[in-house]
C-alpha cells in the first residue's frame, strides 16, 4: 500500500513541477482547438514564459534565497542536544561501489555538513533518519556509513530507519529523541527543505536549531548574463523549492 501512495505522490509532484507543469500549459493551448485564436496563443505564450522563467538561475537563486533560513553559526551548537539528519534520497545506480545503494548528491550535501558540525562538538549524539523506499538499505543506514567511513565522525549515531516521508521523519525520530530526553536539535537538511521540516519537528514536540545546508549561488559574477540563461540545474533547484513549497501547504496548513 505504501509503495502505491509513493507512486500517487510521485506522479502528482511531476505534474505540477517544471518542465511537466509548463508542457501541460502548452499542450491546452495546441489542443484545445475550440478556443479562440487569442486564447490558444496566450496559453502557448504564458507556458513557454513559465518554462523558460522555471529555468533561469536568477530565478532560481531569488526563490532560495526568499525560503532560506539564516546560516547556522557554529556557537548555536552550544544550545542543542543533538544533531538530525535527514535523507534526501538514495542512488540505486551505484554499481561501481559494489553495494546495492548509496547516498545521492543531495543527500551527501548534507551529511558533509553534518559530519563539520559533528567535529566542532564530538560530545553531540547523532539521529539519521530515513527509510527505505529504493533500495533495501534504510537511507539512515547509509548516512551512518558515510559519516563513519567517508568522514571519521566519532560521534555516536543513533538510526531511524523507517520514516519514508517528511511527516515521518519528524514524527519517529522525535519519539526516539524524547526517550533520550532530548527537546532541542539542530537539524540538518537542504534549505529548500528547511521550513516544513522545522515545523514538522515542532509539531511533535522538539525545539529546532535549523541547520540548512545547500545555499544556491548564481556563480559566473563576471558574467551576469548568464544568470537569464535557462540551464537544467536552475530548473532543478526551482522544483525543489517548489516542491517544498506544495509539501508546506499539504503538510502544515490543511
Amino acid at each position: 500500500m505504501i509503495m502505491v501512495t509513493i507512486f500517487i505522490h510521485r506522479l502528482l509532484q511531476s505534474f505540477l513541477l517544471p518542465p511537466l507543469n509548463s508542457l501541460i500549459i502548452i499542450l491546452l493551448g495546441v489542443v484545445f482547438i475550440k478556443l479562440q485564436r487569442t486564447k490558444r496563443i496566450t496559453l502557448i505564450i504564458f507556458g513557454c514564459l513559465t518554462l523558460i522563467l522555471q529555468s533561469t538561475p536568477y530565478v532560481a537563486y531569488k526563490l532560495n534565497k526568499f525560503i532560506a533560513p539564516v546560516p547556522l553559526k557554529i556557537s548555536a551548537l552550544k544550545q542543542a542536544q543533538a544533531i538530525v539528519l535527514l535523507g534526501g534520497g538514495v542512488n540505486t545506480g551505484s554499481d561501481e561501489y559494489d553495494v546495492n545503494a548509496v547516498s545521492n548528491a543531495d543527500t551527501f550535501v548534507r551529511i558533509r555538513y553534518a559530519a563539520f558540525l559533528a567535529k566542532k562538538n564530538i560530545d553531540l549524539p547523532i539521529f539519521v533518519s530515513g527509510g527505505a523506499i529504493d533500495s533495501k538499505d534504510s537511507e539512515a543506514s547509509l548516512m551512518k556509513k558515510a559519516l563513519v567511513n567517508e568522514f571519521d565522525v566519532e560521534n555516536d549515531i543513533y538510526l531511524e530507519p523507517d520514516s519514508k516521508t517528511t511527516s515521518e521523519n519528524a514524527k519517529y525520530t522525535s519519539r526516539i529523541l524524547q526517550q533520550y530526553g532530548i527537546s532541542k536539535i539542530v537539524l540538518v537538511t537542504s534549505v529548500s527543505h528547511m521550513r516544513r521540516a522545522k515545523a514538522l519537528f515542532e509539531q511533535n514536540g522538539i525545539k529546532v536549531i535549523p541547520g540548512a545546508t545547500g545555499y544556491y549561488s548564481l556563480g559566473y559574477y563576471k558574467l551576469p548574463l548568464l544568470w537569464f540563461i535557462p540551464t537544467a540545474s536552475a530548473m532543478s533547484t526551482v522544483a525543489a523549492i517548489l516542491h517544498e513549497i506544495y509539501g508546506y501547504i499539504f503538510d502544515i496548513n490543511l
